[in-house]
């Protein structure tokens, strides 16, 4: 199994010793090749592996025990499966003679594989000693296969401390690399002269474009059709968001909805056009619509797709351009100011309702450079300005849950942080959502990674707080009280110092990342002041009728 991690270029794992995959563990020690992170939490080793995969663009792997730590692990898994993130899921098994037959042998959990297939797009079990390495590379396989995601592979422990034969396995010989010499399909032709015809073209990008290194292709296209650049929180970056080109993730905003409506063609690449990012689906979009994605069942699931060109983004983009480059092309100067424009003023209008906070947003932007990972867990100021108007020039450095679920950003923070070192992490964390992990404040001082927690504390779930209080007039379950934060951090190796001002922040936050040592700053977002208008996110009443 090492053997097979090494030729697909692992580096670190992530991940809880256990009865049932102590082998594993020591074979790693042997060999001594591969770094063991352990965590605190199999959610967390998960979480770590998918933000090592998102910041590094490899495999993310994780090891769990058999039964309760697979299944605690499932919460990470959800996250990298709607994420895209390729993630090998290592656990270990209960004896073989004992499958299946429920007889309570320790950490037994009746059909674990389909637990495990509910999340993972393959769910592989090892039935031989000889098949470790040739099910581990398959899995690997799979995970970085388009559209890529977590696959486990269940190892029995009485396999890994079997005798296996060293030949039992070769490595790939290496011709995974050739060329597909096929002729391009004939959407892909399509989408070229829709491109080329259009004057007052939009481009779409989601993770999708990053996950296919399409980075500078989108850079391309945007500049040779002189195309406006919006982006889902996952794609912040593709095109560096100081660019007069870049809308960047303000698909909320009014003046943009009105600029797509006023657009003659809409390139969506590696998007799915998302609830949150759509208002479900009410935002109204071009009539033309070019949708490139490789996963072929991605187009038209959301909005109708005039032409779906459905492969690799990066190829795509590559033959567009080929066929953009033969045809003359007139600038439209009117287009692109307005793009400009649009842009601007729907940064000025987000940054004046978020009030006071906009002195942290200001404080903080000054001390991030190119190479400085943000990662945002669910949270008010995360939602409101870390998503949006934070700047970002570089892909892979702006990262987010895409379940939209609390207490995955610290975990996120520590796959991102062995990921990005030497580099500094920055966790925007809210109170409810930070106590789900602030265990793994331990781990990051064990390995003294240089991740700033920036915990936002409102002494609640201040989202629902708000909800509630707009729908129903009282509040239930959303007051969590103000636990000693800075306390509870140095108890556990981490430097700490809690903050009321604007300008406390700012010096406090420039302190930790100078240190370049774990370091938690807490925020009482209410003493900076309450935002104009209560934050309550996208969500509405189910009565509410969907397009």
């Amino acid at each position: 199994m090492v053997d097979v991690l090494e030729q697909a270029g692992v580096e670190v794992v992530f991940g809880i010793p256990s009865v049932h995959n102590l082998p594993i563990y020591d074979a790693l020690e042997r060999r001594g090749t591969i770094r063991a992170v352990t965590v605190r939490h199999e959610q967390t080793a998960a979480g770590a592996a998918d933000g090592y995969a998102r910041v590094s663009g490899r495999l993310g792997v994780l090891i769990t025990s058999t039964g309760p730590g697979a299944a605690n692990a499932m919460g990470g898994l959800l996250e990298a499966r709607v994420s895209g993130s390729p993630l090998l899921h290592l656990t270990g098994q209960i004896e073989t003679r004992y499958l299946g037959l429920n007889r309570g042998f320790i950490h037994e959990v009746p059909d674990q594989a389909s637990m495990l297939r509910s999340l993972s797009k393959e769910v592989v079990r090892v039935e031989r000693a000889d098949d470790v390495a040739s099910s581990v590379a398959d899995a690997i396989a799979a995970a970085t296969a388009a559209p890529q995601g977590p696959v486990s592979v269940e190892i029995p422990i009485d396999l890994q401390y079997a005798e296996t034969a060293r030949d039992s396995w070769q490595p790939v010989s290496g011709d995974e690399g050739r060329v597909d010499r096929a002729a391009p399909p004939a959407a892909w032709t399509e989408a070229a002269e829709r491109i080329a015809a259009a004057r007052r073209p939009v481009i779409w990008a989601g993770g999708g474009a990053v996950r296919a290194g399409a980075e500078a292709e989108v850079a391309a296209l945007a500049r040779r059709i002189g195309a406006g650049v919006l982006t889902t929180p996952n794609a912040r970056g593709v095109l560096p968001e100081d660019d007069p080109l870049s809308i960047g993730n303000l698909s909320w905003d009014p003046e943009v909805r009105e600029l797509l409506g006023e657009a003659d063609l809409l390139i969506g690449i590696g998007t799915r056009y998302q609830g949150p990012n759509t208002e479900n689906w009410r935002m109204a979009l071009p009539a033309t619509i070019v949708q490139i994605d490789v996963d072929p069942s991605v187009p038209g699931r959301n909005y109708r797709a005039t032409v779906a060109a459905k492969g690799d983004a990066k190829a795509v983009l590559s033959f567009v351009l080929g066929q953009l480059g033969q045809q003359p092309r007139e600038e439209n100067s009117s287009w692109l100011d307005q793009v400009a424009s649009v842009a601007s003023r729907a940064r000025s209008r987000l940054r004046s309702a978020i009030g006071p906070q906009a002195e942290l947003l200001d404080a903080l932007a000054a001390l991030l450079d190119e190479h400085t990972v943000v990662v945002k867990d669910s949270t008010i100021p995360a939602y409101t300005w870390g998503n949006r108007l934070l700047p970002v020039t570089r892909s892979r450095t702006a990262i987010m849950p895409n379940g939209f679920a609390i207490g995955l950003g610290l975990a996120h923070s520590l796959g991102a942080a062995v990921a990005n070192r030497p580099s500094p992490v920055i966790c925007m964390v809210g109170d409810g959502g930070f106590m789900l992990t602030a265990t793994e404040l331990a781990t990051i001082a064990q390995h003294q990674l240089p991740v700033v927690v920036i915990v936002f504390n409102d002494g609640g779930y201040g989202i629902l707080r708000n909800i509630q209080d707009k729908q129903y007039d009282r509040r239930i379950g959303v007051d969590l009280g103000r636990p000693d934060f800075c306390g509870l951090a140095r108890s556990l190796g981490v430097e700490a110092e809690s903050v009321s001002t604007a300008a406390g922040f700012g010096t406090a936050v420039k302190a930790a990342l100078g240190s370049a040592r774990p370091y938690l700053v807490e925020v009482d977002v209410d003493a900076i002041g309450p935002m104009p208008k209560p934050y309550t996110g996208t969500s509405r009443p189910p009565s509410t009728p969907d397009r």
